[in-house]
């Protein structure tokens, strides 16, 4: 495999990866769970996620190459599981926020290492697409960050409250 056909895998897991997300942001944005702020939020970055994707297939047919029906099903089928999981216990906000936090960090972490392979491999508009992506997930895992303590002090005085009655 030469580096062409690496970023192109690696374009293919960003494509699933995105898609994916659309699900659990959706379900976030609509969710009565989440304060108003986070589905907000949520909704944005839907939008953000969903031009992301838009982005990535992009960048593939650049490269002569087509999204992995099998990599996007992956993907959708791992969101959907975890969705079901997160829905079905008590702490579902918290536990939605953790898991987007840490999803943020993964794809940072995904397009910056896409950044770098198209940089040694002389694609500079892949770089600069991976860099815009970033700023978004970077804007993202900021939001979350700052959300959680405040979740995490409501949830635990809800909790408090609720047993005192």
């Amino acid at each position: 495999m030469n580096a062409k056909d690496e970023i192109i895998d690696w374009l293919r897991d960003a494509y699933a990866m995105e898609r994916g997300l659309e699900l659990t942001l959706k379900r976030i944005s609509e969710s009565d769970k989440h304060s108003e702020e986070c589905r907000r939020a949520a909704g944005l970055h839907l939008a953000e996620t969903e031009h992301h994707a838009q982005t990535v297939e992009a960048l593939l047919k650049s490269l002569g190459a087509d999204t992995s029906a099998v990599k996007t099903s992956i993907g959708l089928t791992m969101e959907t599981v975890k969705g079901l999981s997160t829905a079905l216990s008590h702490d579902e906000q918290i536990k939605d926020l953790i898991s987007s936090y840490a999803m943020e960090y993964f794809e940072i972490a995904c397009y910056q290492a896409l950044a770098v392979a198209a940089d040694a491999a002389g694609l500079p508009h892949i770089v600069n697409a991976c860099k815009q992506i970033i700023a978004d997930e970077d804007k993202m895992a900021e939001f979350i960050s700052e959300q959680l303590p405040r979740a995490v002090r409501n949830y635990i005085g809800q909790m408090t409250m609720a047993r005192a009655a």
